[in-house]
C-alpha cells in the first residue's frame, strides 16, 4: 500500500534485484523428477546398447511415444542424453553411472532419492515443527539409504585413497564404524590385499553388509561385527579407524564419547580418517553440507541434525587426544576428509 492506504501494483524488478534464484530453486524438482523418472523407466539401460528413436525406446519401456519424447528431450537439456536427428544416445556420464547392473552404478541412489527420501522431504514442514519422525519411518529409511549410498561412499573412499598422502602400506587392521555397509573398508581391502577390515554397526545392517562382502569375495578379510558403532572397540589396537558420514548424523552430545572410544581403539601412531559433510562457521557453506544437514533432519529428526562445523570437529578431535589434525576438501559434492593421529 502507498501512504494513503491504497493498494499499489507490483514493484518493477530493478537491475540489481532478480527473482531468478527463487525460480531456479522452486523449479529444481522439475530436473530431479526428469532424471528420476528416466531411471525408473530404465531409459539409460535401454540406450546403453546404442542410439534409438523415441518410438523404439517407448516400445521397450511400454510408454506413450509422445510423452516419452518429452522426457527424453528434457534429459537432453540436462546433459544426460544427446539427440541426433530422431535418435537418442546416452552421455558418457549416463553410461557410467545410470545403467542398471554396471560397476559403480548410481541407479539405487537415484531411486532412493525418489522413494523414500522424496516423501520425507514432502513432510519437512511437519518435521521442522515437531523435530520428530516416526520410528517406523526412520527404520525403513535407514535400510533403503544404506544400500543406495553404498556406491557413493565407495567412490568417496576411492578418491580419498588417491588424494590423501597416507602410507596405507603401513596399515594392516581397519575398523569401519557406522557406515552400515562398510563401503570404505571394502574399498581399501580390495585395493590393498594385506588389509583385514572389521565393519561395526547395528545388527540391522548385517545382512546387507554381508551381501556386499560376498559380492566382492572378501569374506576371508572383511567381517561384520554387530554392535553399537558409538562404542567402537577400545583396546582393539587398530591401525586405521574410518568414520564415514557418521558424526554429522549424531547428536553433538554424543561426539566426544564416540571420539574417545575411537582413540582407545587405535594403536599408538594409528590414524582416524573422517569423511564428512562439515560446515564452515557460517553454517551455510559448503552448500551441499547445509542441505545434507536438512536431509538428516528429514530422515532422523532434530536430535541428529545439529550443525557440525570444521572448527568444532578439530576441537572435538584434539579434546579426545588426537594430534596432527589435517583437513582436505574433496572435489566431491562438498565432502571434507579429516585425518588425525594417536600420538
Amino acid at each position: 500500500m502507498n501512504q494513503t492506504g491504497k493498494a499499489v501494483g507490483p514493484r518493477p524488478v530493478s537491475g540489481r534485484t532478480n527473482p531468478l534464484p527463487i525460480l531456479q530453486v522452486t523449479t529444481g524438482f522439475w530436473a530431479s523428477q526428469a532424471l528420476m523418472t528416466a531411471v525408473e523407466l530404465r531409459i539409460f539401460s535401454v540406450l546403453f546398447g546404442g542410439p534409438k528413436t523415441a518410438a523404439e525406446v517407448a516400445s521397450e519401456v511400454q510408454a506413450d511415444p509422445v510423452a516419452l519424447e518429452a522426457l527424453l528431450d528434457a534429459n537432453c537439456a540436462l546433459g544426460f542424453l544427446h539427440r541426433q536427428g530422431d535418435r537418442y544416445r546416452n552421455d558418457d556420464v549416463a553410461n557410467q553411472f545410470l545403467v542398471e547392473g554396471s560397476p559403480g552404478s548410481y541407479v539405487d541412489l537415484v531411486r532412493c532419492m525418489r522413494d523414500p527420501l522424496y516423501h520425507l522431504w514432502e513432510n519437512l514442514s511437519d518435521t521442522v515443527r515437531t523435530g520428530k519422525v516416526s520410528a517406523a519411518t526412520e527404520g525403513k529409511t535407514e535400510l533403503a539409504t544404506a544400500r543406495a549410498y553404498h556406491m557413493g561412499y565407495y567412490a568417496t573412499m576411492t578418491r580419498v585413497a588417491e588424494i590423501l598422502d597416507l602410507e596405507y602400506s603401513a596399515y594392516g587392521r581397519i575398523l569401519d564404524l557406522g557406515s552400515h555397509t562398510g563401503a570404505g573398508g571394502l574399498c581399501l581391502a580390495r585395493r590393498y590385499p594385506h588389509f583385514q577390515a572389521t565393519i561395526q554397526d547395528r545388527a540391522l545392517f548385517q545382512p546387507l553388509a554381508e551381501e556386499f562382502i560376498r559380492s566382492m569375495k572378501l569374506e576371508d578379510r572383511v567381517r561384520f561385527a554387530p554392535a553399537d558403532p558409538d562404542h567402537a572397540q577400545p583396546d582393539g589396537n587398530y591401525d586405521l579407524v574410518l568414520l564415514p558420514h557418521f558424526l554429522s548424523q549424531r547428536g553433538r552430545d554424543a561426539i566426544p564419547g564416540i571420539l574417545a572410544n575411537v582413540f582407545a581403539s587405535l594403536r599408538k601412531s594409528g590414524t582416524v580418517l573422517v569423511t564428512e559433510f562439515v560446515l564452515e562457521e557460517s553454517r551455510a557453506e559448503p552448500k551441499e553440507a547445509a542441505l545434507f544437514r536438512l536431509n538428516v533432519l528429514a530422515a532422523h529428526g532434530s536430535a541428529a541434525a545439529g550443525a557440525l562445523t570444521r572448527a568444532e570437529l578439530v576441537r572435538y578431535l584434539q579434546d579426545a587426544g588426537f594430534t596432527d589434525v589435517d583437513m582436505v576438501g574433496l572435489p566431491m559434492f562438498g565432502i571434507t576428509a579429516i585425518t588425525a593421529c594417536k600420538s
